[in-house]
């Protein structure tokens, strides 16, 4: 078993993007609630949602990039 560092550094690349998506999805979901309170305006609550769950699939996808490239067979 060798590991694939041009996959790994693709994988890391992933995980570390991901990483303003989850600073700036609570900060965008807590505006939000602050928008409904003045002005019953969804669009920072469903963007920050939106932006949570991107990170959460980034995440995801470069952990499973990094854990093929460590324990992949060639």
């Amino acid at each position: 078993m060798s590991t694939n560092p041009k996959e790994l550094r693709r994988g890391l690349k992933y995980i570390f993007g991901a990483l303003p998506f989850f600073i700036f999805a609570p900060l965008l979901i807590n505006i939000g609630y602050s928008a409904i309170k003045k002005d019953q305006n969804y669009i920072f609550i469903c963007i920050g949602a939106i932006t949570a769950i991107a990170g959460i699939a980034f995440i995801f996808i470069g952990i499973r990039i990094a854990l093929n490239a460590l324990f992949s067979k060639s």
